[in-house]
């Protein structure tokens, strides 16, 4: 396994014999699953959505377990509030889900970009601080970051090591999708300095020309409030790729992409699959979240179904709604 930085300044040709994929920190295409206080962005980052119609590989986009464990109403967490057995756990085994997948499918080359600073999603910087817990109390942002990955980074770092899978990873630097982002970027020397920084970055790490006005990402600098619109359309991961014009023009209003990937292998993987999705989707309903799950024209998967019926349990009738077509 080779595990990189990435910031590649030459893009590298690919063989005809190497099948990539690439997997995405969930809330690349949705915000709406960040802490309160910390989105740059309504729904999805933009210019790296639209890039994806051009990126060579499958696209993945793991759930957020962030979400899914701790809920919508979490305060900002350090990496060591997350760094506990219950979390970890999931986290491991999303890795092995994620691992076994690529393997029985020939992938040999995986590209995982995180998210800066992230606790959970973050790569060359996350932000920690061993002595909280307890009473909630003023912080300083700065002094808690540090070198360093977050726990699912580090989970996915140890499941692909010596499977045979060729490991890229790298996070999007906190000047794309954190407001007031200047404050912590002293602090932060390896990330791109400004958002059109970023994407060049990102683009150099897919090898995909990423397209963007300056207009769209000038409201990031001196950004102060939270953007997120509180809008989140979950669909299918093949769905996704089939209508994947009209899931952009939904992005570009503001709304939020989820995808349910449907990468299980037998019962115990589909049993974890349905749970973290269906809590995710949960608590931004609980959130008071608007949430629209498109399932399309095909008969609903075990995966969709049991999400669904686990949703319909727990909440009464109109909560969310369910569409078949965009």
């Amino acid at each position: 396994m080779m595990i990189t930085t990435a910031q590649m300044e030459v893009p590298v040709k690919h063989n005809s014999e190497t099948k990539e994929a690439l997997i995405l920190g969930h809330c690349i295409l949705n915000m709406n699953t960040r802490a309160p206080g910390i989105a740059a962005w309504q729904g999805s980052i933009l210019p790296i959505m639209r890039a994806l119609q051009k990126y060579h590989g499958e696209i993945h986009q793991y759930p957020c377990l962030e979400a899914a464990v701790v809920g919508m109403r979490r305060w900002w967490h350090v990496k060591e509030q997350y760094d506990t057995f219950t979390f970890r756990s999931v986290a491991r085994m999303l890795s092995k889900i994620y691992s076994n997948y690529f393997r029985r499918s020939g992938i040999n080359k995986v590209k995982l970009l995180g998210l800066g600073l992230s606790p959970t999603c973050g790569y060359r910087y996350t932000q920690s601080d061993p002595s909280w817990g307890g009473r909630p109390k003023e912080i300083n942002p700065i002094e808690l970051i540090k070198k360093g990955s977050g726990v699912l980074i580090e989970e996915m770092m140890n499941e692909f090591s010596g499977s045979g899978i060729e490991l890229e990873v790298m996070d999007v630097s906190l000047s794309l999708i954190y407001p007031d982002y200047e404050s912590r970027a002293p602090a932060t020397k390896e990330y791109p300095s400004t958002p059109s920084e970023a994407l060049e970055e990102i683009e150099a790490f897919l090898q995909t020309e990423i397209s963007f006005e300056p207009k769209e990402i000038s409201h990031i600098s001196g950004l102060k409030e939270d953007l997120r619109s509180k809008k989140t359309l979950v669909i299918p991961r093949k769905l996704f790729e089939i209508e994947f014009e009209k899931v952009l023009r939904n992005a570009e209003r503001g709304i939020g992409i989820s995808l349910i990937e449907d990468i299980h292998s037998d019962e115990e993987e589909l049993k974890f699959m349905s749970s973290i999705y269906a809590s995710m989707i949960g608590n931004l309903i609980v959130a008071g979240h608007e949430v629209r799950f498109v399932i399309g024209g095909f008969p609903l998967n075990d995966l969709i179904q049991n999400i669904l019926e686990k949703l319909e349990e727990f909440f009464p009738r109109g909560s969310f709604s369910i569409k078949k077509q965009i």
